[in-house]
């Protein structure tokens, strides 16, 4: 699904779940968020829960239409955006992840690496060019 010119809907749907974080009920499920900024640089933004990885790299795959994304942006760490992000490694391995300091620390916790050779370490005020479209980072604790 195309957001915007260059920018796409990547995610899953959920229609099984009937509580979001285990106590919220949502009677027709729920999505998890990820999106793709083509230009020249791609940044896909956050991945998906373990539950989908595959329909979720089908939907990615169709989007870069054979191109290889630059960057992996991880907005957070809990497990319905961040639980692909080995997956997305493996599957990309020229990809860079984008995140704080506090989440690569996050990632070294969960997964047992922080992915010190292909990281971008980011903090409130950076920037980062893909071409016509920037990222703006922003500290949200």
């Amino acid at each position: 699904m195309n957001l915007a010119e260059n920018i796409k809907y990547v995610g899953v749907n959920d229609h099984k779940v009937d509580l979001f974080e285990g106590q919220y009920r949502v009677p027709n499920g729920m999505s998890y968020n990820s999106y793709v900024i083509l230009d020249q640089k791609i940044a896909v933004m956050d991945t998906v829960d373990r539950n989908f990885t595959h329909e979720w790299l089908d939907n990615l795959g169709k989007a870069l239409s054979g191109r290889k994304p630059d960057y992996l942006v991880v907005q957070h760490m809990e497990p319905d955006h961040s639980a692909n992000i080995a997956v997305f490694l493996k599957t990309y391995p020229e990809a860079t992840v984008v995140a704080s300091a506090k989440a690569f620390a996050m990632m070294k916790a969960f997964f047992g690496t922080d992915y010190a050779e292909r990281r971008m370490v980011v903090a409130e005020g950076d920037k980062l060019s893909l071409g016509v479209h920037e990222l703006n980072f922003v500290g949200a604790p």
